[in-house]
């Protein structure tokens, strides 16, 4: 497999390229309204990107509330997908928020993907519901 760098963002041009990612991820091919993606949470988050020889290709960010941290905004640009890039940016996801000491990860996870969060241990709680028109599934890895 190729090295995939992954990195804070500390740059408005990082930022810039994790946002045009979610637009090509979300907005673009799963027809999430841009005033929905790119919402007033943006400045709140710390913002993570994903290069591939130099090639932003992934991006993710991180709320945190007291003692848990949740992940939003993951994303692999398709041509990247299933080659085990969203893994490795997933496991570097939980690497950090272990370093920050939360004790616990939330994800609303989009139902076809919670397989995928499941292989990394992540649980299922409550009920189905609607995000951007979406069903979701809130999951949960207990961290501490």
């Amino acid at each position: 497999m190729d090295t995939l760098k992954i990195k804070l963002v500390k740059s408005k041009e990082d930022l810039e390229q994790t946002i045009n990612i979610r637009k090509e991820v979300f907005v673009k091919e799963q027809n999430v309204p841009l005033d929905i993606e790119v919402d007033r949470r943006d400045p709140e988050s710390e913002h993570f990107i994903a290069f591939l020889d130099n090639e932003p290709i992934g991006c993710a960010r991180i709320r945190t509330n007291k003692n848990y941290a949740r992940l939003e905004r993951i994303a692999i640009l398709k041509k990247h997908r299933c080659k085990g890039f969203g893994t490795e940016l997933t496991k570097f996801l939980i690497d950090y928020c272990r370093k920050q000491n939360y004790g616990e990860i939330v994800i609303h996870s989009q139902n076809y993907v919670i397989d995928f969060y499941k292989k990394l241990g992540f649980k299922t709680r409550g009920d189905t519901f609607l995000e951007a028109d979406i069903e979701h599934k809130e999951m949960y890895l207990d961290i501490s």
